[in-house]
């Protein structure tokens, strides 16, 4: 019989359903508005694995806080002991996992709407650092005890010094902290250069800025980290470590989410125009002259037909975004208004 979660497992029990919750509601509503505008892509599949292994971290963080995490030692027995455990180890096993495809998820959709060589580079970095931070963690926790299960069962192996697990628990959440904060500055640099109105910049890198919140969870997380140390009410002291990797990850999934749902606003009568890119209440659409390009001029007659040829001249450094790419409308859609004097001769 199970045991009925209080106190520190209660909080986990809560907080997994809360953000498994919001997770999914965010995701679908991205894959919906995807698929509605023919656009679903790698950065898309990605934070889906992001989502399935974020689902299996809550239900085994679930499942540990009715089998004794966050629960005082005196009230479990042998057989909870061993058995939160066992769910806690999974766990952890799959919050390192799961951190890797929501990062790449949200690096991928910056790498499509940036042009800039040095912001591609460091993208990359962060995508190679926070998936071998999830190796060296993942093959710290399998091969800490010999054999596996002295992980939760003392008496079936032995364990290296508990200061290992802390210490590369410290490791992976310094990569964290510096990912998430990269993945949250780098997004107010990419698109102060796109010629946007100053309130949808802002609005944009408000949602992708919520990797500060996810890199404040971490900073919170570490505090409890000291408890790997500790045999004495560890699974007790261990539920905090859970909890904030979970509000960590939940965070991740829903910031890298809630930037790409911007044509739902239209929905919503007061947002409708944070959506279309016009200004708001101002009854007008928000078009407004850009920059002029000179068109040369060519002239073709033919008997019976008529043909006119517009060539445009200078500057075409730019990088051509696939209209089905994944980022498509995250981003104001522009017009391109081009005016020609046609001369036709008989």
């Amino acid at each position: 019989m199970a045991l009925t979660p209080t106190g520190l497992a209660l909080s986990l029990v809560l907080v997994s359903i809360i953000f498994l919750v919001l997770s999914w509601i965010t995701t679908l509503a991205r894959l919906s508005v995807r698929r509605k505008i023919k656009g679903i892509g790698l950065d898309d599949w990605l934070m889906v694995a992001g989502l399935l292994i974020f689902t299996v971290l809550c239900a085994t963080a679930i499942v540990a806080a009715y089998n004794g995490v966050g629960t005082p030692s005196r009230y479990l027995d042998a057989y909870y002991t061993v058995q939160g455990g066992k769910w806690l180890t999974i766990a952890q096993l799959c919050y390192v996992l799961s951190t890797v495809p929501i990062k790449a998820s949200i690096c991928f959709a910056l790498i499509r709407i940036t042009t800039n060589a040095v912001y591609r580079w460091i993208l990359y970095g962060v995508i190679a650092l926070a998936t071998m931070a999830c190796i060296i963690t993942d093959v710290t926790i399998l091969t800490w005890c010999q054999p596996v299960s002295a992980n939760w069962d003392p008496s079936a192996g032995k364990c290296a010094d508990p200061s290992v697990l802390t210490n590369v628990s410290y490791f992976i959440s310094a990569v964290s902290i510096l990912t998430d904060w990269t993945c949250a500055v780098l997004p107010a640099l990419i698109l102060w250069d796109v010629k946007l109105r100053l309130g949808v910049k802002l609005s944009l890198i408000g949602v992708l800025a919520l990797g500060f919140v996810a890199s404040t969870a971490t900073i919170v997380r570490i505090r409890y980290l000291i408890a790997f140390n500790s045999s004495e009410e560890y699974l007790l002291n261990v539920a905090n470590v859970a909890i904030w990797s979970i509000i960590e990850s939940g965070t991740g999934i829903i910031a890298g989410s809630l930037a790409s749902l911007r044509p739902l606003l239209k929905y919503i009568p007061f947002l409708r125009d944070y959506s279309s890119g016009r200004t708001p209440h101002s009854g007008k659409t928000g078009q407004r002259p850009g920059d002029s390009y000179k068109m040369d001029s060519m002239r073709y007659t033919h008997a019976g037909a008529q043909q006119t040829t517009c060539k445009a001249s200078g500057d075409n450094n730019w990088d051509r975004l696939s209209d089905t790419e994944s980022q498509k409308h995250i981003l104001n859609d522009h017009t391109i208004r081009v005016t020609k004097d046609i001369v036709l001769e008989s």
